[in-house]
């Protein structure tokens, strides 16, 4: 199969990845009114945060807040405070308990390993002790263990990655979510959809077709900076590429492959791409 796009240079696949660790303007004028008033914004965290579990927060304040307040606690016990004792009560437990930030100017910080459904809420208190309420939730993901095995690398063995520990997990909350743990190191995942479109092999094992949407794998490829990897029909814009075109992504359901995972990615930097042709191959330890 003829690919779409063609690059005017094309980097060496010889060299040295190096593992590393894995602008927002919105909400800087929050404007001026007679009460106090706050206003919450969330944005992806730095890539030294994982995105699954930490949230980056902004709280502007308008210029009647003299002090802010925030406070982060699972959905459902919020759910049940207000339910026994009404919002008001909780916009006075934030105050009480929550974290104060000091002064009343627009804060940004990250929140860190929020597992689950978090509700984040903010107080702004006017001189006058009137309260401004806003709040916002953030989903965390959690997963559940499939299967430990081995990640066998195509494109990145070609640059010197060998073979590694790895696990297969399934999302908590999106069925049709997984990812394999540490597949490019220590807290560097690949995540991956599984389509409701598969086949059989020869050999009788069922396989469901994936989808594996732009990430950054946490790797360098020296001097040319962050690697990151999507798969062919991304890259192409076309999902045939990857639903039996030649570059399937395949999630192995039953049979003697059950639980191995086959993906061909299109590993690239900023300026070109790594490869697309070598499988990525997960192998279940059982």
């Amino acid at each position: 199969m003829t690919l779409k796009k063609y690059f005017y240079s094309v980097l060496a696949v010889a060299g040295v990845v190096a593992l590393t660790a894995c602008s927002a303007d919105e909400g800087t004028d929050p404007g001026s009114d007679s009460a106090p008033a706050v206003t919450l914004y969330t944005y992806a965290p730095g890539s030294e945060y994982n995105a699954d579990e930490d949230v980056m927060i902004r709280i502007a304040p308008n210029n009647k807040v003299a002090e802010i307040y925030y406070k982060s606690e699972l959905t459902t016990a919020v759910q049940e405070y207000i339910a026994a004792n009404g919002e008001n009560a909780y916009a006075d437990q934030v105050v009480a308990s929550g974290t104060k930030l000091e002064g009343g100017s627009t804060q940004d910080f990250v929140l860190t390993g929020l597992l689950g459904n978090y509700t984040i809420t903010a107080v702004g208190v006017a001189e006058n002790g009137r309260k401004a309420v806003a709040s916002t939730t953030f989903q965390g993901l959690t997963w559940t263990p499939i299967t430990a095995g081995t990640i066998t690398y195509g494109t990145l063995g070609q640059l010197g990655l060998t073979p590694a520990p790895a696990e297969l997990q399934k999302c908590d909350v999106d069925e049709t979510l997984y990812r394999v743990k540490d597949m490019y190191g220590k807290d560097c995942h690949l995540k991956f959809t599984v389509l409701d479109l598969g086949g059989t092999d020869s050999d009788g094992s069922t396989f469901k077709f994936c989808r594996v949407a732009n990430q950054n794998t946490g790797l360098n490829y020296g001097s040319y900076g962050a690697i990151s990897v999507q798969d062919v029909g991304y890259w192409q814009g076309d999902e045939s590429y990857v639903t039996g075109g030649g570059f399937d992504n395949c999630f192995y359901v039953s049979g003697p492959k059950e639980n191995q995972l086959s993906f061909i990615l299109y590993y690239y930097v900023s300026a070109g791409y790594l490869g697309y042709q070598a499988a990525d191959v997960f192998t279940p330890n059982n």
